[in-house]
């Protein structure tokens, strides 16, 4: 319970993020909001299923794919996507696969029961 309660106060402070790095420049990855998920995965719908992460963002074909779901995820939107093209291929998908841990059911299970658990408590009259 502890580690889930640090986790809740980290995303309100804005202090859970990752930093990757892509050509050789470091950015920094908040956790992405409905929009960058939806916008990176209009890029990568393509991808087949996998054994892990890494495995399916692998599964797209093309790199200039990578290259404008990372965009979306770092920034909401495409203005990376021209410096991401000039990278390397590996440090795309590292970046990806950094980028979208940041995303974890398990910690989304640990706040619902945390913040049922605050329901419960401020529900019942004393």
């Amino acid at each position: 319970m502890n580690k889930a309660a640090k986790e809740v106060g980290a995303a309100i402070m804005q202090m859970d993020f990752r930093t990757v790095v892509v050509g050789g420049k470091a950015y920094t990855v908040m956790p992405p909001t409905i929009d960058k998920i939806a916008g990176a995965g209009y890029y990568s719908s393509g991808a087949k299923d996998g054994g892990s992460i890494k495995e399916v963002i692998a599964s797209l074909a093309d790199a200039k794919l990578w290259a404008h779901a990372l965009s979306w995820i770092i920034e909401g939107n495409d203005s990376l996507y021209e410096t991401f093209c000039k990278a390397d291929v590996n440090e795309l998908v590292d970046a990806l696969v950094e980028a979208l841990s940041l995303i974890s059911a398990e910690n989304f299970l640990k706040l619902l029961v945390l913040m049922r658990n605050v329901a419960k408590l401020t529900a019942k009259p004393k």
